[in-house]
């Protein structure tokens, strides 16, 4: 049995209190590297009833399941996901909603239901299988548990000359709609609350000064255009990715280096080889095998360098993690908040730790430092907000302006 910290047990209160008191669904949030799998264990060990655990992958999964059993090795527990190649329906149940949101009658006796990562649920009540799955068991009692309860919201506008346009704006999930799925948010515990109190690394930012100007936003007006992200990587800015694992090969443990398109890591990748040193890439087309073999390699220390495009951004935990190279550009929040997540865990074997963040792309100047990051009540006390150290990130003016200062609008 753990012995949870203070604030976990000040998650799992709120979270047990509304799970059997609200009516609608609402959010824990916990900063990454809070423990979240531990306050789900402690939320499941206290109710004691039958709980469904909606997880948002298969790796997160089988992480949270290793965890309640750890933390109670007699618990009833199973796994519903095709992707595992389980359909165990237990006392606590994991899985994920794809592999049951049509099997409704076989989960009709849940009334607890606890989603993890709960920013990517559809943040509107109605639409959406979760919704219809929730409705189909008549389920009221769900928690949701995320370390970034924002995300990018998309308004489609037809002009005078019925030309459509996009503009996106950063909402919180729980204010995106007039009918949001998630109503409130009854506990919070932040990135720059845990490094204070010493249960997170310290983090050390190193900013290139650059310019974006040749990058392009795309028609959802969310990211940029593959076509200006293939032209911004020439020559010169694909050499200072190179030049940023070198310095971390001489200074760091271990680097996590996050990409925008796979021909972008690999050439990147084959500068820092002919240097002399290792790295290797991830994909989303990685072999399943593959994949899980490079990162049993980079956990035991056999791969130092590791390249990724498209994942590791959730359910990556590698406590050696003490360097991150940010040439991903993006106007995400939730995005960068979870790639800089990945490296803030306190490493045992160095206490001394310090999380360094080498940014080649601007981000940190546009979004402001993680660890400033923070959802605050609005004056009148009813509705959240998200601010940094640039300012209110939920404003579409502020949020506008400092991403569209950066790059142009495609035209």
């Amino acid at each position: 049995m753990y012995k949870l910290r203070d604030y976990q047990i000040d998650a799992s209160n709120a979270a047990v209190e509304g799970l059997t008191k609200e009516k609608h669904p609402f959010i824990i949030q916990a900063a990454t590297g809070a423990g979240k799998s531990l306050i789900i264990a402690d939320i499941c060990h206290r109710i004691n009833q039958p709980i469904l655990i909606l997880q948002p992958s298969k790796e997160i999964l089988e992480q949270n399941f290793q965890k309640l059993l750890s933390y109670n090795p007699n618990l009833d527990v199973g796994i519903y996901s095709a992707s595992k190649g389980r359909k165990e329906i237990a006392k606590f149940t994991f899985a994920t909603i794809g592999s049951i949101y049509k099997q409704p009658e076989k989960f009709a006796h849940f009334k607890y239901v606890l989603i993890d990562e709960c920013h990517g649920v559809n943040p509107k009540r109605e639409t959406g299988m979760l919704t219809s799955f929730l409705k189909a068991i008549n389920c009221n009692h769900v928690c949701g548990l995320t370390a970034t309860p924002y995300r990018i919201d998309t308004l489609w506008t037809r002009d005078n000359w019925g030309i459509l346009s996009a503009t996106a704006s950063l909402k919180m999930v729980n204010r995106i709609s007039r009918t949001p799925f998630f109503r409130s948010i009854k506990y919070k515990i932040e990135t720059g609350d845990l490094i204070e109190a010493g249960y997170l690394s310290p983090i050390e930012y190193f900013t290139d000064s650059v310019e974006l100007d040749d990058l392009v936003v795309n028609t959802t007006g969310a990211d940029f255009t593959d076509e200006s992200m293939k032209r911004y990587w020439n020559q010169k800015r694909l050499s200072r990715i190179a030049a940023a694992v070198r310095y971390s090969d001489e200074n760091n443990k271990r680097t996590l280096i996050f990409c925008a398109k796979i021909s972008q890591a690999e050439k990147a990748m084959a500068m820092v080889k002919n240097m002399g040193i290792n790295a290797v890439m991830v994909t989303g087309k990685t072999r399943l095998r593959d994949r899980e073999q490079i990162i049993a390699d980079y956990r035991a220390g056999r791969v130092k360098h590791l390249f990724n495009v498209g994942v590791f951004t959730t359910g990556f935990d590698v406590p050696e993690l003490d360097c991150i190279v940010m040439a991903r550009p993006t106007m995400s929040l939730a995005l960068y908040y979870q790639m800089i997540g990945r490296g803030v865990r306190l490493d045992p074997e160095n206490p001394l730790k310090v999380l360094q963040v080498y940014d080649l792309v601007g981000v940190v100047e546009t979004l402001g430092r993680v660890e400033t990051i923070r959802v605050l009540k609005e004056k009148d006390g009813w509705r959240d907000e998200v601010w940094s150290e640039v300012g209110r990130m939920d404003a579409c003016e502020l949020y506008s302006f400092v991403v569209k200062k950066k790059a142009r609008s495609i035209k």
